[in-house]
């Protein structure tokens, strides 16, 4: 399943939006200010090949946000790691 999961990962990572990662912010009751949207799709542009390889990419994120709201984000990582990956 994982190889399945990669591949449609990276057919449609180009079609991600800073607008579908503040929705599924919402959605999830995490609030985002502007420049965290920014950073966050950034980082996963850049990164999201190492996010489903090694888990501890992720922590290259915790210096750029605030330490709340990385602590929300390594829970929903991982259990969304967990259950698709």
């Amino acid at each position: 399943m994982f190889i399945i999961y990669k591949k449609l990962i990276e057919k449609y990572i180009h079609f991600l939006t800073p607008e579908h990662i503040k929705n599924y912010a919402n959605s999830m009751h995490i609030i985002l200010n502007g420049d965290e949207v920014n950073i966050l799709y950034a980082f996963i542009l850049k990164y999201y090949k190492e996010l489903l390889e090694n888990e501890t990419t992720i922590y290259l994120l915790k210096e750029s946000i605030r330490e709340d709201l990385f602590d929300q984000i390594l829970v929903l990582y991982k259990e969304n790691k967990a259950k698709y990956l």
